[in-house]
């Protein structure tokens, strides 16, 4: 992230979490030692904004932020997945015990949710698209049993 777009993002929560001026400064300073986000290197920057990014979501004025994969094993990125999420996984390897789906690799499942729900990947699905690819799989192993 660049230098810039940490202090815009440090902009926008200062506003979601409606602080004034003097308890914005007084935060800068308690974090960094400095009171302007712009006098910030950017791993301070960094730091600044994962902070008010967790207050902000400890207060419920912010919404939690899509943790990356990257750093992190699959399985740890599959334990972490929210329960459609996990819905889908385990769907997707009915279908592949069934006989239905060859590949269970994340690429796979991403490429599938990419045709299916128009996103790049299961992790970037909204509720709606999660549903809609759940139903998908439902339907494709009904398909199979009908046969």
């Amino acid at each position: 992230m660049t230098m810039a777009n940490h202090i815009a993002a440090i902009h926008a929560l200062k506003s979601k979490l409606t602080l004034s001026d003097d308890d914005y400064r007084a935060l800068l300073i308690n974090l960094t030692g400095k009171n302007s986000s712009k006098a910030m290197s950017a791993t301070e920057q960094a730091k600044v904004r994962d902070h008010m990014q967790a207050l902000g979501e400890r207060l419920g004025v912010v919404k939690p932020l899509r943790r990356r994969t990257t750093g992190r094993t699959f399985a740890q990125a599959k334990a972490e997945a929210s329960p459609r999420e996990r819905k889908v996984w385990a769907l997707w390897h009915q279908l592949h015990r069934d006989g239905l789906v060859h590949d269970t690799s994340p690429k796979a499942l991403n490429a599938w949710v990419a045709r299916t729900v128009h996103v790049s990947a299961l992790a970037f699905a909204n509720a709606a698209q999660l549903d809609t690819c759940i139903e998908a799989l439902k339907s494709w192993q009904q398909r199979k049993e009908e046969r």
